[in-house]
């Protein structure tokens, strides 16, 4: 899709936004949360690792959670009128899906992943210089890394979603779930997910059956009631 001079110039803004502003609770798109609770999604916590789940035990209780059938708490439900509300802000800037992590994680993962798991955005040089490879390898729009001790990291591309993306604000939330589940099983299994195919385990890179059941799971409750996917043309749409 070609991007219109205007929506470049809108599109370069958040980029230089994102590149420049320290995010805070007080400033910036106006969606509630804490200090503190931005401060932990940028640098994590000390919390207690879980009891280490196995691959299955964890896909298991997450489906369970995510039913359709499944009642909604009045926690839950709080969180949904907070994003239903955030996605429809007009003037959002990139700190807007930062804000709203924790509310992903209640809605979608059951609060597993606070405090265990940090969201930040990266910029340029390094994105730019993987998508401009020799190899003309595109590079994904997020990487979820293992930390270890049952904690995991996500950074946002902000070059390839900002900047590049058919649809900047969409891509961003999809995105962004679609790496938390890759965080949720660095944080209930205690290991990043195999780099080479299991089929007794069903993964591939990352994206095997266990990743496939819980990513329709989410996309299935994120259309319910956000009306955003978590799958898009491909199921590999961010890494």
């Amino acid at each position: 899709m070609e991007i219109g001079l205007h929506e470049t110039s809108h599109r370069r803004a958040l980029y230089n936004w994102c590149s420049t502003e320290r995010i805070s609770a007080s400033r910036g798109t106006p969606y509630p949360c804490s200090q503190e609770a931005l401060d932990n999604c940028a640098f994590g916590s000390n919390k207690c690792p879980y009891s280490t789940r196995s691959p299955d035990f964890a896909t298991i209780e997450l489906e369970r959670f995510l039913d359709t059938n499944a009642l909604i708490s009045s926690t839950v439900q709080g969180a949904i009128f907070r994003l239903q509300a955030g996605l429809g802000i007009h003037d959002w800037k990139p700190d807007l899906i930062i804000k709203a992590f924790n509310d992903l994680d209640t809605v979608f993962f059951d609060g597993t992943l606070s405090g265990y798991t940090t969201l930040n955005w990266r910029c340029a040089p390094w994105w730019i210089e993987w998508e401009s490879s020799p190899n003309g390898h595109r590079g994904p729009l997020a990487i979820t890394r293992f930390r270890g001790h049952w904690k995991a990291a996500i950074e946002l591309n902000a070059w390839g979603i900002l900047l590049n993306h058919p649809d900047a604000k969409m891509g961003m939330w999809k995105v962004t779930l679609h790496e938390m589940v890759h965080a949720y099983t660095a944080v209930m299994c205690g290991h990043s997910p195999p780099t080479r195919y299991d089929q007794s385990r069903g993964w591939d890179d990352g994206h095997g059956l266990m990743f496939r059941r819980l990513l329709y799971a989410v996309h299935e409750r994120a259309l319910r009631y956000l009306n955003i996917p978590a799958i898009g043309r491909q199921i590999f749409d961010s890494d």
